[in-house]
């Protein structure tokens, strides 16, 4: 495949090396130095893309998603920070009848993660006794907090332990009320990713932790998307692309 990368730092870096290896071409690299042009840019014509793979910023997303669906190109969505606006996005790529893989983590171990998550909390909404929290910690150059990793934890602990009603991220606001599910981040050093579900009882207490040891998992997981491209158009979540079909090594 010829791919074209929106987004050039460390992670467009790993991405890129991936997917030589997997034996694709990077045919364009767009960054802050030199942003994606309109859909009507001359560098168009004479590109060869197949899909797009965009790990840049959350402001840039609506001009990518743009530029994308009307090139009628796919495009693989890793950024982080844009879900405030993702139904009003991919209604849009829906009208434009455009193709976009999106979700908050690529890797596919915080998948697995997220499901292990997703049960845990299903079994522990039988015993009261067990209070839950959510850390994420990642390196201090990171733009959001809390991560979007850990947004979507909570929101699958929202939807499977009924006696947490809403997200409560600033401890400096008031205590934490029984029905709040506690999100806390810390920003240290050059982490390239921790989360951790902490289920607390006064007897005893259990934690279910995903950490990523490099940017390789997040990279190759863009690349099976990129892939998946090839047979899937419309839009999909990352975690149904994954789980809904073998992946091809």
């Amino acid at each position: 495949m010829n791919l074209a990368l929106v987004g050039y730092g460390k992670m467009g870096q790993e991405i890129e090396s991936i997917a030589l290896r997997r034996g694709h071409t990077v045919t364009a690299r767009f960054s802050s130095a030199s942003p994606l042009p309109p859909a009507d840019s001359a560098l168009f014509a004479s590109q060869l893309i197949d899909c797009f793979i965009d790990f840049s910023a959350a402001s840039s997303v609506p001009n990518t998603i743009e530029v994308c669906c009307r090139l009628g190109i796919p495009l693989v969505e890793g950024t982080t920070g844009w879900q405030g606006q993702k139904d009003q996005l991919l209604a849009k790529v829906a009208a434009l009848n455009g193709t976009v893989i999106h979700g908050n983590n690529f890797s596919i171990g915080a998948q697995m993660f997220f499901r292990i998550v997703r049960e845990a909390s299903m079994l522990m909404d039988h015993f009261p006794e067990y209070d839950t929290a959510v850390h994420e910690t990642h390196h201090t150059k990171k733009k959001d907090a809390p991560s979007g990793t850990a947004i979507t934890l909570a929101n699958i602990i929202l939807e499977n332990l009924k006696r947490k009603q809403s997200v409560n991220t600033d401890l400096n606001s008031a205590p934490i009320r029984p029905e709040e599910l506690n999100i806390s981040s810390t920003r240290i050093g050059n982490v390239f990713g921790d989360h951790s579900v902490l289920y607390h009882s006064s007897a005893d207490e259990i934690e279910l932790v995903h950490r990523a040891h490099n940017r390789s998992g997040f990279a190759y997981g863009a690349v099976i998307a990129a892939e998946r491209t090839k047979e899937f158009k419309g839009i999909c979540s990352f975690d149904k692309l994954i789980f809904n079909s073998s992946i091809t090594h």
